[in-house]
């Protein structure tokens, strides 16, 4: 379909506009892509699913495929604003020493649900501004679309061996947004390069074994999603191997050579807000639930709940204790 005539702008000025203002407003790169379904990634993700990794996400396989096709959940859908968002910070320690609880760098802070959509909206006011005719969808987890695929159409980075986004002299530690619209805007051309190489130092450090192989996770073995998303028990033998993370990983990433490049972000809302005093694992067994939701209240956390919080807590305090051969440090 041709680009057609947006108001006093053409489609290439109106992305130029759009994307100085994405950076302006502090995102850390911003890229367009088509609306198109994504055919070859709809059908790795029913391979993925047909194989069980998965795990207890039923909700993927309710979606299953038509996580591939955008326009699904916004049929106007022409065009997609990618953003990335830095949430690295280096003014605290990415591990935690054993007799402390660890928790992903990406939930020490506020939700990120929260300020990406705050973001999106402005950035959607603004296009509207400049044609009045624009209409869109802000998307930060509200649609079960395929967020780093949709990335790598943008031209933003590549995915890696661990299965995260990396960009290029940035690394990964990074949130994604994206406005779906319904103007037909230039696409930017897709980042078709693997810088991986010949590195295999996420699949070799999970300490679950959770990369089958590179580029391919198995979420029933992943400590962020045994810590978050799975429920019932879990495997002694893995629980074993879990260590002190009682809610996500980062294990893969902080291993990455690419985030050698990563630099503090400059958003606030993303600093720590767990005291120091608080990282006991011997103090958070004492906590009630209204401790717990006085200190993790507008963060990620707050996903696990009390109860799946605390039987995380019990498992590393019990590995803190113990002598076990299995807890050996693989992150080197």
């Amino acid at each position: 379909m041709p680009s057609r005539n947006l108001g006093p702008l053409s489609p290439d000025q109106l992305v130029s506009r759009i994307k100085h203002k994405a950076l302006e407003m502090g995102f850390n790169a911003v890229g367009v892509s088509r609306a198109a379904f994504l055919e070859e990634e709809a059908q790795r993700l029913r391979w993925w699913l047909g194989k069980g990794l998965h795990g207890t996400m039923h909700w993927m396989e309710r979606h299953g495929s038509h996580r591939a096709g955008p326009q699904r959940y916004f049929p106007e859908a022409r065009s997609i604003i990618v953003v990335a968002l830095n949430y690295f910070r280096d003014d605290e320690p990415w591990d935690r020493p054993p007799e402390e609880a660890n928790i992903s760098l990406y939930a020490r802070g506020r939700d990120y649900h929260k300020v990406l959509r705050r973001k999106l909206k402005r950035l959607l006011a603004f296009i509207q501004s400049l044609e009045p005719s624009a209409r869109g969808r802000v998307c930060v987890d509200s649609f079960p679309i395929m967020e780093k695929p949709l990335a790598v159409q943008a031209g933003l980075g590549w995915i890696g061996k661990h299965t995260n986004l990396i960009l290029k002299q940035q690394g990964s530690f990074f949130f994604l947004g994206e406005l779906l619209l319904n103007l037909e805007l230039p696409p930017d051309s897709p980042f078709d390069m693997d810088f991986c190489g010949r590195c295999t130092r996420c699949v070799d450090a999970c300490p679950t074994e959770a990369l089958i192989e590179p580029y391919v996770l198995d979420a029933r073995r992943c400590i962020s999603y045994l810590t978050i998303e799975h429920r019932g028990a879990t495997a002694p033998e893995l629980e074993a191997r879990m260590g002190n993370w009682v809610f996500g990983c980062d294990i893969c990433q902080t291993v990455c050579p690419w985030n050698r490049f990563s630099r503090p972000t400059a958003v606030t809302d993303f600093r720590n807000r767990l005291p120091d005093e608080m990282w006991k694992l011997s103090r958070m067994l004492e906590w009630t639930q209204e401790t717990f939701k006085k200190v993790f209240r507008g963060t990620p956390v707050m996903r696990a709940g009390y109860e799946r919080f605390r039987k995380q807590v019990k498992r590393a305090y019990r590995l803190s204790k113990s002598a076990s051969p299995v807890s050996e440090d693989k992150t080197g």
